[in-house]
């Protein structure tokens, strides 16, 4: 940057420099000696030319910092010129003034100058620091004022603060109002008084003692008087508000007139019981029929006689503590206190209190509110609040506090305790087949029957649905004997629950599957507790249900891997690794191929081909059963489009039968959405055959027949799966449209050998054959099995005496060769 030159004319330039009106200061850049001041610079600092001239701005202390002055000096180096440079400088007095200094290069008589100017701010420095102090201590007076307060946005009114007097009075949190209107918090008692209100404040630009009532946060009318005005709050314009409850000081001026005058209608007719007595005695001076119906003394009873006479009280202590509090502070509000009705009976009453002046004598102004209802009401909420609504036990977050108790005594009492998680067997299907208010009846008689077997210290409680939890606590002994006897009470209550029960009109038998959690040996804390009972009950479900099981460590780490299963079958939807398998169905008299049936499997990229069940029930249970049945639908509608472009089928002669799970069919969508893959994919309807289970038709029966009439109007047919192994019920098959039995594997694969399993085979065949069904027989593996088959009049089959699942090429192959 170049410097400017005043070489020529130094006489003009150093003329100017002294009149300039901003402190001054000429120096030598090569030694950084002082040249000259201006009169400016000596007004503000109070040196002279004499005193500073041919000395370093160091020598005569005129920075405060030697870090600032160095930095200044950097920065001039680097740029021959400093733009407002804030810093402390010091007057000859040592006083600081903090400034703003300009530096400009200049050529002086062939010398390269500095010419420093400085610009006092101190003055607005100062104010800055008093704003922020002032607000700081707005912000504290705020807070900490006796008086409630709130801070509304001028503009949209909204609360920006309230402080903790505005809280205590109306009940209000910060979070309840901020942000928030008036209007939306429902302040105003009455919201058309508001706006001549705001009017008069916007008119007048304050109000001072204005009165108005508001309702408190839990609906109580507050009578109070309001001032506000409006202020600046960090450049914000804002209403500064003050509410003075004024509310007793109201009733004391109604009730407490001339003596002639007092039993105005206001006093007589209040709601709430008042009384006046005299501060001294305690006499009653006067009472309404309110204090009548709430105590059950008549004036004459009361009027004369002392509180402790008529023992209104029930509580000694807390009489005393009002008359202290009111002697402190001249009135009570609100305090509960328990009231002795005449008849015996105790009250909960809300209590305010306030001394007055009647007739130059010391008075309580008492008023009673019976909130013994109220309170009632609170307890049931709180009740409910911790217990479940249809058995009245303790709900998941009491017995997480009662876990928390028990867990904290246990060390301290060498003592453990036992949880328990029950899961009924199947109970979905009563819901499901005699409706959910049976289901309900059946839990609570489930409760009932847990409380009869446990003891009062122990604790039931029920998480949701068919899921209910036993605490046993204050257990002692050895590991063995702990076991035991944990075993022995989860035998007990399994038997107790296992026993059969009437509910309107229909006898059930329930299993129940119970897992198992030691504290302190499963677990110190209640999550982990609940979580390892419930491993343990997955175990017990997972080997066949009705059973009991104690949490082992290797069940955490099955746990483990089957969420680790979840997560890899996720992401095998995601990255499109399962696949689909055909096994054909043939038919024996023709020796052809009618059809096959779907079967998933899982190309996964390390363990190989999976087949389902290594995976299919967590695909179930996880829910992402919808996702891979959607895929499988597709799939084999695309499979059967391939079919038919190569002219490999007949869609009159074949159909490809794909498995629904129980869980995809009840979508609400699920008609419309086989209806869509149809059609995408251009195949004709008598092409697809959907196979469900017999236990899918009893779970929502008109649901499901309505939905199967829509896709068979459509041209799709049913096939009953597994028929013979489920809840099989003639009433229902009849009304279904069905087009096909499948015969389960389980009663083929003896067939020949087992007389049970051959009758049963039979009565299937004639059962269908009676109903006009179709049929087909699973899992044929040997040549007698079919023989078989075929003298009773079967001959569709499937099995692996033909073929097993096979890829599609494998497939297209059998096709060709057959």
């Amino acid at each position: 940057m170049t410097q400017r030159s005043n070489n020529e004319h130094p006489e003009s330039f150093m003329a100017l420099f002294s009149r300039m009106p901003i402190a001054s200061m000429l120096t030598r850049v090569s030694d950084s000696r002082v040249l000259a001041i201006n009169l400016a610079f000596e007004r503000l600092f109070g040196w002279t030319n004499a005193d500073v001239l041919d000395k370093s701005s160091d020598q005569i202390e005129l920075w405060s910092s030697p870090q600032q002055r160095q930095q200044l000096l950097d920065l001039f180096a680097r740029n021959s010129r400093v733009t407002q440079f804030e810093c402390q400088l010091a007057c000859r007095n040592t006083n600081l003034k903090t400034c703003l200094v300009y530096v400009e290069s200049i050529g002086i008589n062939g010398d390269v100058c500095r010419l420093s100017m400085a610009h006092d701010i101190s003055d607005r420095i100062a104010a800055e620091q008093a704003l922020k102090l002032s607000e700081t201590k707005f912000s504290l007076l705020f807070q900490q004022a006796p008086e409630p307060y709130a801070l509304f946005d001028k503009k949209t009114a909204c609360f920006i603060e309230i402080n903790q007097s505005f809280t205590e009075l109306f009940g209000f949190q910060p979070e309840d109002v901020i942000g928030k209107t008036a209007k939306d918090i429902n302040f105003w008692k009455d919201m058309d008084a508001r706006p001549a209100v705001i009017e008069k404040l916007l008119r007048e630009g304050r109000l001072r003692s204005h009165p108005a009532d508001f309702l408190t946060k839990d609906g109580r009318v507050l009578h109070c008087e309001v001032s506000s005005n409006f202020i600046e709050v960090e450049n914000h314009s804002r209403t500064l508000s003050s509410f003075k409850d004024v509310t007793a000081r109201r009733q004391a001026e109604l009730a407490l007139r001339a003596s002639e005058d007092k039993f105005v209608k206001a006093f007589k007719s209040s709601p709430d019981a008042i009384s006046i007595s005299d501060m001294a005695t305690g006499a009653f001076l006067d009472i309404n029929e309110s204090f009548t119906r709430l105590t059950g003394y008549s004036e004459a009873e009361a009027i004369g006689r002392r509180e402790n006479e008529l023992d209104i009280w029930s509580n000694s202590h807390e009489r005393r503590s009002l008359l202290q509090a009111l002697g402190r502070e001249g009135r009570v509000s609100m305090r509960e206190m328990q009231l002795n009705h005449r008849s015996g009976r105790s009250l909960i009453v809300s209590v305010s209190a306030e001394r007055v002046q009647l007739d130059g004598r010391d008075c309580i102004l008492l008023t009673c509110r019976d909130i013994t209802e109220q309170k009632l009401i609170e307890a049931r909420i709180k009740h409910q609040a911790s217990h479940d609504a249809l058995t009245d036990l303790p709900n998941r977050l009491l017995l997480h506090d009662r876990l928390q108790q028990h867990l904290g005594l246990l060390e301290r009492h060498q003592l453990h305790c036992a949880l328990m998680f029950f899961d009924l067997d199947h109970f979905k299907h009563i819901n499901d087949s005699l409706g959910h208010s049976r289901g309900d009846a059946v839990l609570q008689e489930i409760a009932t029957r847990l409380l009869d077997e446990l003891r009062k210290t122990d604790t039931v409680a029920r998480l949701g649905g068919d899921e209910f939890v036993v605490l046993l606590t204050g257990l002692k002994g050895s590991s063995t004997e702990i076991v035991r006897q944990v075993r022995n009470t989860a035998e007990k209550l399994r038997q107790a629950l296992a026993a059969p029960m009437e509910v309107e009109g229909h006898t059930l038998q329930l299993g129940c599957s119970i897992g198992i959690a030691l504290a302190p040996e499963h677990g110190d804390n209640p999550d982990d507790l609940l979580k390892r009972a419930d491993i343990a009950l997955y175990q017990v479900k997972a080997s066949g249900r009705d059973g009991i099981a104690f949490f082992e460590q290797q069940m955490q780490i099955a746990a483990s891997q089957r969420l680790t299963l979840e997560t890899d079958l996720r992401q095998a939807l995601q990255n499109e690794e399962f696949c689909l398998h055909y096994q054909p169905q043939m038919d024996a008299s023709s020796q052809r191929i009618i059809g096959a049936e779907a079967l998933i499997r899982w190309q996964h990229p390390e363990r190989g081909l999976v087949g389902p069940g290594a995976f299919m029930e967590v695909l179930e249970e996880s829910g992402q059963i919808l996702a891979a049945g959607s895929w499988v639908l597709h799939e084999g509608c695309r499979f059967i489009a391939r079919l038919l472009e190569q002219r490999r089928i007949d869609p009159q002669q074949f159909c490809l039968s794909i498995n629904i799970s129980p869980r995809q069919f009840r979508q609400s969508g699920f008609v419309d959405e086989v209806a869509a893959a149809i059609s995408q994919h251009g195949i004709p309807a008598q092409a697809l055959k959907l196979e469900i289970t017999e236990g899918m038709v009893i779970q929502n029966v008109n649901d499901t027949i309505a939905k199967m009439h829509q896709l068979r109007n459509l041209g799709i047919r049913f096939a009953i799966d597994d028929f013979g192994t489920g809840y099989s019920s003639l009433s229902y098959l009849k009304r279904l449209p069905v087009d096909l039995l499948k015969i389960d594997q389980s009663f083929i694969r003896d067939c020949t050998r087992d007389g049970n399993d051959a009758e049963i085979v039979r009565a299937i065949i004639a059962m269908a054959r009676s109903l006009n069904m179709d049929l087909i027989a699973e899992g044929v593996e040997t040549g007698q099995q079919l023989a078989f088959l075929l003298e009773q009049g079967c001959s569709n089959y499937q099995g692996y005496l033909f073929s097993p699942a096979v890829t599609e090429d494998a497939f297209c192959q059998l096709l060709a060769g057959r």
